[in-house]
């Protein structure tokens, strides 16, 4: 069976001081494309919606054009609370190989050339509440991702935010469910890997891609 190697982060939090900053996500994102990384994938809140300045809009806007430009690897992420807090989604521009849902449901992504289906939902308030994730189908061959920036049975934090299971992550059927909004590294269950990579956090994963 073939599979696709994954490099996913998430909770930049660019602006606040204590975060990994965005020369950490460069460093981190041109290690892992040389470890072979296929895609990348981003799992929420790439600002900080208390310190993010227009300097670190700038910012994450370079980083997703270094991965997609210069790394030449398509990017998928879907926004997080602190994005939505922050005010700047609107301010986002467009770019060519960064892939996200486009309204408030439940998205299938599909990467042009990459075998593998995303399952991604955006944040859209802060804090949010939706039972939303109840939505994501369930899946009976390889190659599908969840990407998510949620919580899970109120464990690891007190915001609630797009709230779910690991038992009803683990019966998507899916590779790998990959999430943001926990600020440190929680593994839920090892395989299939469902967990929060954790702020300053490069998880790199092999999940089998579609037959």
């Amino acid at each position: 069976m073939s599979t696709v190697r994954l490099a996913a982060f998430g909770d930049l939090h660019l602006g606040r001081s204590k975060a990994p900053g965005a020369r950490w996500a460069r460093e981190a994102l041109i290690d892992a494309t040389r470890n072979g990384a296929d895609a990348i994938v981003f799992t929420g809140d790439l600002l900080d919606k208390k310190k993010a300045t227009g300097k670190d809009l700038a910012d994450a806007v370079d980083l997703f054009r270094l991965v997609t430009e210069e790394l030449e690897r398509p990017l998928v992420h879907v926004w997080g609370n602190h994005d939505v807090g922050s005010g700047m989604i609107p301010l986002f521009p467009e770019i060519s190989g960064v892939h996200r849902p486009t309204d408030d449901a439940v998205a299938e992504i599909r990467v042009p050339d990459l075998p593998l289906v995303f399952h991604a939902v955006n944040v859209t308030q802060d804090p949010d509440p939706r039972d939303v994730v109840k939505h994501l189908p369930r899946v009976e061959e390889p190659g599908h991702v969840g990407i998510l920036h949620s919580e899970v049975e109120g464990r690891y934090t007190k915001n609630p935010c797009l709230p779910t299971t690991t038992e009803h992550l683990l019966s998507r059927g899916y590779e790998a469910c990959l999430m943001g909004h926990v600020h440190s590294p929680v593994v839920l269950h090892e395989e299939p890997w469902i967990g929060w990579i954790g702020m300053g956090q490069m998880l790199e994963i092999e999940v089998a891609a579609l037959p």
